[in-house]
């Protein structure tokens, strides 16, 4: 049997270690359209920073992991569609890969907006590891003193800080009223954005880039307007981050009869490549796992998720399903947390069909908890560090150094925090929230809802 797999991510990587573990001899062939092998997609920022190792930023080995899965590798191969009637995958220049089984995981592209003077040097995405790089080869040539993050959502934030930190004077511009708008609601974003000003982090809300301009080649300034209004506000900038969202490559079937995650009462496309519970398309022989595709969450709905947690499991699933095992995929996670230092935000399912809410606080966190008919349908988390004293009794910490430097510079605590509260929530299918749920929540025993032996503190506060 041949599988080939388009793309080269998480989901990728996931597809070809699940497989191996039950087909040892078939063939897999990975196109990427990148050089690179295997790396860890949500580590941008610490690329931009220069804070990563590259065992840490190749976080599969490396080439090497191909080897020990024994992968036909091909870099620069961008895949430009799939003939799923003939069986064979078209490459850019014609040629033509014929498969068995394909697994389609390439992913999310950048959405750029047409914006005037897009086009002009110093204007970049930041979604992919030559991004990264650019964006800090233009800081350390000293080009660089002045940044404008257009769009404010998890990698938006996270590049406002991080250049904010290099000592660079950074703008942030969001069409919507608010920041991470896709994670947390009004009140919890202005929270979260509130500690990031008090960094010194500037942020235009409610606002839109009429036009980026300059002379010579190089952006020189941004020309923002307020919603509803006609007068514009200009911005001086060295660098223009379009960090405007992302879209599935769903460009690659276009020609095929495979579905799309289509909203039948509105008729429009509102995903990826559909994907049933075992990451198959609606041709048995082609899957789908990670960015491209839309699949049912883990409260029943379909949806679009484009995270590297969902792409790991849905991916997981895939490998195992093309080597001839019938694993069902339990429903997507879609827990997500942005990895600031100032303040640290997290969240997962939905909250915006929530009927109510339940809100806690204690010392630094704020937990917000969403339901409908009484179940638990999503949660909004938002840390603000103190800088207490680690408490050296946490289970966690105990002979562990690895992890205290960690915990030490994650001072929020917001992903483990918000993993645990999504995975609490997911052990349980009438996912009601009991008073006993209540009380460790208002109390911070954030890590006993998923392990009791945890709920010793790690902070003294």
């Amino acid at each position: 049997m041949k599988v080939v797999i388009v793309g080269n991510g998480p989901a990728s990587a996931s597809a070809v270690e699940a497989f191996r573990q039950v087909d040892k001899d078939s063939d897999i062939i990975v196109l990427s359209d990148e050089e690179y092998p295997t790396y860890a997609p949500n580590c941008m920022e610490n690329v931009i920073r220069g804070d990563i190792s590259q065992d840490a930023l190749f976080y599969k080995g490396g080439y090497a992991f191909y080897e020990k899965y024994k992968v036909d590798f091909r870099p620069k191969k961008e895949v430009i569609s799939i003939d799923n009637k003939r069986k064979v995958v078209i490459v850019k220049g014609g040629e033509e890969i014929p498969y068995d089984k394909c697994l389609l995981a390439a992913g999310a592209s950048s959405f750029v907006p047409p914006i005037p003077g897009k086009e002009l040097g110093g204007v970049t995405t930041a979604k992919n590891l030559d991004d990264a790089k650019r964006i800090r080869e233009w800081i350390l040539s000293g080009k660089v003193k002045r940044a404008v993050i257009v769009g404010a959502g998890p990698i938006g934030v996270e590049d406002a800080e991080t250049l904010k930190h290099m000592g660079i004077e950074v703008h942030v511009v969001e069409f919507f009223d608010r920041v991470l708008p896709r994670m947390l609601d009004k009140s919890m974003a202005d929270r979260y954005m509130k500690a990031l000003q008090d960094e010194g982090i500037n942020f235009y809300l409610n606002h839109q880039v009429v036009a980026i301009h300059g002379e010579d080649g190089w952006v020189e300034a941004v020309e923002i307007k307020h919603l509803g209004s006609d007068e514009s506000k200009f911005i001086e900038t060295d660098m223009v981050i379009l960090s405007t969202g992302v879209r599935p490559r769903t460009h690659i079937i276009q020609d095929t009869d495979i579905k799309l995650h289509i909203d039948e009462n509105k008729n429009r496309v509102v995903g990826g490549v559909l994907a049933n519970e075992y990451q198959q398309t609606s041709d048995p022989d082609v899957y789908a796992a990670g960015d491209i595709c839309s699949g049912r969450d883990a409260w029943g709905n379909y949806r679009w998720i484009a995270l590297f947690p969902t792409a790991q499991q849905g991916g997981a699933i895939a490998g195992y399903n093309m080597a001839g095992l019938r694993v069902e995929n339990p429903g997507l996670v879609d827990y997500n947390a942005v990895k600031t230092r100032g303040a640290v935000a997290g969240s997962g399912g939905t909250f915006e069909d929530a009927e109510e809410a339940f809100t806690a606080e204690y010392e630094n966190y704020l937990i917000k908890v969403f339901l409908k008919e009484g179940k638990v349908c999503g949660y909004q988390f938002v840390g603000i560090p103190k800088g207490g004293a680690l408490n050296l009794r946490n289970a966690f910490l105990q002979g562990n150094q690895e992890f205290i430097k960690r915990v030490l510079k994650d001072r929020g605590l917001g992903l483990e925090a918000s993993g645990v509260l999504f995975h609490h929530f997911m052990r349980f299918k009438d996912r009601r929230i009991s008073p006993e749920i209540v009380k460790a929540i208002k109390m911070g025993m954030l890590r006993s809802l998923a392990n009791p032996k945890y709920e010793v503190p790690l902070f003294y506060v």
